[in-house]
């Protein structure tokens, strides 16, 4: 359940349901990266919104994957964004460059089992009311999965921003990292609801270079040329970009292939996209919400209370920190692992993106299923 209250803040100034915050520390949040030059992503397509200067307006990235269709993530969309209300540039590594190639999107297509809790199957097809002249990235087959195999060096691509809550970092010029996937177990290790069939994870050292906000959606890619395969869409990361002992995750294109190649009609007129499956059943009577939220200079802390019969059975609690695409604020998504610190009470500390924000609490037990319906809290997060 949603629900929107006032938030009472320690030490910053609270205004009815705001959450004031001090900027963090400009060092603290630098993401590493170079520009990018042409040849390193012909690809690469970005999501702006209509009327506006795509350099003014970037929420998110993308990939062409055929003269009208680009693949993006499905978070991108959240917040009720519209079809009519995006347009794609591709073609140019400046988003000011009066060459860009510009169309306007004719319809969106979101994964129909997209979970925005787990931030499973996090992929959506962009549909475009006209061709784009740029050479489609072909995806990753189940046969190629290799490709996102730990070990592998994958180039991430995207216009996002080089500083944490600074959107005045985003570049004008497109930018790129060399990220080498690692293990699953160290996804899961971070992130109790990481899934290693239908996610990779990517992490360089002390992480960074990473992905930032408004590189939501945007790719991964391997391989050699002529064949270079989409690998990874950016998903979600931890806490702050780049931060030390964390590490990216994206949604696996192998995994996702024949869903993309359907919606997009990769393969021929586009298949039928299927109903989404039902959820499973709760399993235990657990409720979950959303307590204290207190903020400092460099952190927040956000408390979840766990209550009902099913309560013991809770192994961890893990907070999800949304922000949908909204005027002056890419996309953004990240989880953070809370702390028992009483029976029932966990406390999850990180740094809140400004803008309007969704919180949310999820209770799981031992093998990382979750226990009870998922809490939510819609809060204001602005600067001081």
């Amino acid at each position: 359940m949603t629900r929107r209250t006032h938030v009472v803040l320690v030490l910053l100034l609270v205004l009815a349901g705001v959450v004031a915050m001090l900027p963090p520390p400009s060092a603290d949040a630098v993401v590493g990266g170079r520009a990018a030059t042409a040849a390193d992503n012909p690809a690469m397509a970005g999501l702006v919104r209509r009327g506006q200067p795509a350099v003014d307006s970037l929420f998110c990235g993308g990939s062409v994957i055929s003269p009208t269709a680009v693949v993006t993530a499905a978070h991108c969309l959240e917040g009720g964004v519209r079809a009519s209300q995006i347009d794609v540039v591709a073609g140019a590594v400046r988003l000011s460059d009066p060459a860009i190639a510009r169309v306007p999107v004719a319809r969106v297509i979101v994964h129909p089992a997209y979970d925005d809790v787990r931030t499973i199957h996090d992929v959506a097809v962009l549909l475009l009311a006209a061709p784009l002249p740029v050479p489609p990235i072909a995806l990753a087959t189940p046969a190629e999965a290799s490709l996102g195999a730990p070990g592998a060096i994958l180039r991430l691509t995207g216009w996002g921003a080089q500083r944490y809550n600074a959107p005045e970092s985003l570049p004008d010029t497109l930018r790129y990292a060399d990220i080498p996937v690692v293990p699953n177990s160290v996804c899961r290790r971070l992130f109790d609801v990481y899934d290693g069939a239908l996610q990779l994870c990517g992490r360089a050292a002390n992480n960074r270079p990473d992905s930032c906000q408004g590189d939501s959606g945007g790719p991964l890619i391997g391989g050699a040329p002529p064949d270079v395969r989409l690998v990874g869409i950016v998903s979600y990361s931890a806490d702050q970009c780049g931060s030390p002992g964390f590490a990216g995750v994206y949604a696996r294109v192998s995994a996702e292939r024949d869903w993309i190649a359907a919606a997009a009609g990769l393969d021929g007129p586009a298949a039928l996209i299927p109903a989404t499956p039902p959820k499973p059943a709760v399993k235990k009577t657990v409720r979950t919400r959303i307590g204290t939220i207190s903020c400092a200079e460099d952190s927040c802390s956000v408390v979840v209370r766990v209550s009902g019969s099913g309560r013991r059975d809770v192994r961890s609690v893990v907070v999800r920190v949304r922000r949908p695409e909204q005027r002056g604020f890419s996309a953004t998504s990240q989880l953070v692992r809370a702390r028992k610190v009483a029976p029932g009470v966990y406390r999850a500390r990180t740094l809140l993106p400004y803008g309007f924000v969704t919180l949310t609490g999820i209770a799981l037990d031992a093998a990382g299923a979750q226990l009870g319906p998922a809490a939510r809290e819609e809060i204001e997060v602005t600067a001081a």
